[in-house]
């Protein structure tokens, strides 16, 4: 008889075990179920929206990041440029300045000395920025005369 007993709680142990493993089973795919309409459901869609407009949005924030460093770069080179055009627009004053002190002295020293008509039309175009091959078409002089003419007012003779 204790055979019978101890059979007969090996076969309920046996069962319970079925019955357990069956109920694990079920409940696994409830759960996977109920995982799958969690997922369909409208806030996640919301959420993997969410996500990827995120993924976006740092995207766009590094692409500006780049941009940013080209602009800062273009920036500098930018103010490099304007302080060399600053410093030339200065020389280029000073060169003026000393342009109407020559001129001044000049016109003291022209009025006391005469000048030929051809020396005063050289000395003209010359003040007048033009160059000596410039000037030496114009007048019909050599650039060599042109250049000595020049020469001769830088002198004082």
């Amino acid at each position: 008889m204790q055979y019978v007993i101890l059979l007969l709680g090996l076969a309920l142990a046996a069962l319970a075990a079925y019955m357990l493993k069956r109920e694990q089973e079920t409940g696994m795919e409830d759960f996977d179920k109920l995982l799958r309409e969690e997922m369909d459901r409208p806030i996640n869609r919301e959420l993997v929206a969410l996500y990827e407009l995120q993924e976006t949005v740092e995207r766009a924030l590094a692409e500006l990041e780049e941009k940013n460093g080209v602009f800062s770069q273009l920036l500098l080179r930018y103010e490099k440029h304007r302080e060399e055009i600053e410093n030339r627009l200065q020389q280029l004053d000073n060169l003026q300045r000393e342009l109407q002190q020559y001129k001044s002295s000049f016109g003291r020293r022209e009025e006391t000395e005469t000048v030929r008509p051809k020396h005063q039309e050289v000395y003209r175009f010359y003040d007048q920025g033009m160059s000596i091959a410039e000037i030496a078409s114009l007048t019909g002089m050599g650039r060599g005369e042109v250049q000595l003419i020049i020469g001769l007012r830088k002198s004082g003779t």
